[in-house]
């Protein structure tokens, strides 16, 4: 489904910067339950450890693979393929109040919403970044968001 426009920076015309996602202490890394019916607890300090040790690791190692490869002539487009998911890059989404509404209550894990959502936290950690922009834009569509049980009026 089609919500919103989306233009992102492309490794394939730009060299990417090395700057990487790396998760902070306070993501829950542990998943229990049934698929589609589970929660995330906070890891271990052996686990919070190895997670931001191996994190940090293999995207270094995956960066100096890229530049190695631009170094030696390669196409960006072809070099960017060994570019892990966690490198940031900049984009501009698009889309008018209804569509960002559906957005947030899908994307957000709020009490009180008439349609429990459990997402998953990087996407909710954006969609709470737009959700502040939001409700200083267009106070009274927030409130009124809020009031109706995070569906659109």
């Amino acid at each position: 489904h089609r919500i919103a426009s989306y233009n992102e920076e492309s490794g394939r015309y730009k060299e990417l910067s090395p700057v990487f996602y790396i998760p902070g202490p306070d993501r829950n890394l542990v998943q229990t339950g049934k698929t589609g019916h589970y929660e995330f607890l906070p890891g271990s300090a052996e686990q919070i450890a190895l997670v931001e040790q191996e994190s940090r690791t293999a995207s270094i190692s995956a960066y100096e693979s890229y530049q190695r490869m631009l170094e030696a002539g390669v196409a960006r487009e072809v070099a960017r393929i060994v570019l892990p998911l966690n490198i940031y890059s900049s984009m501009y989404v698009t889309m008018n109040s209804r569509a960002l509404m559906n957005f947030l209550s899908l994307r957000t894990k709020r009490e009180g919403t008439h349609f429990p959502s459990f997402p998953q936290r990087e996407i909710e950690m954006c969609a709470e970044k737009m959700e502040d922009f939001w409700a200083k834009l267009m106070p009274f569509t927030y409130e009124t968001f809020n009031q109706n049980g995070r569906v659109a009026p």
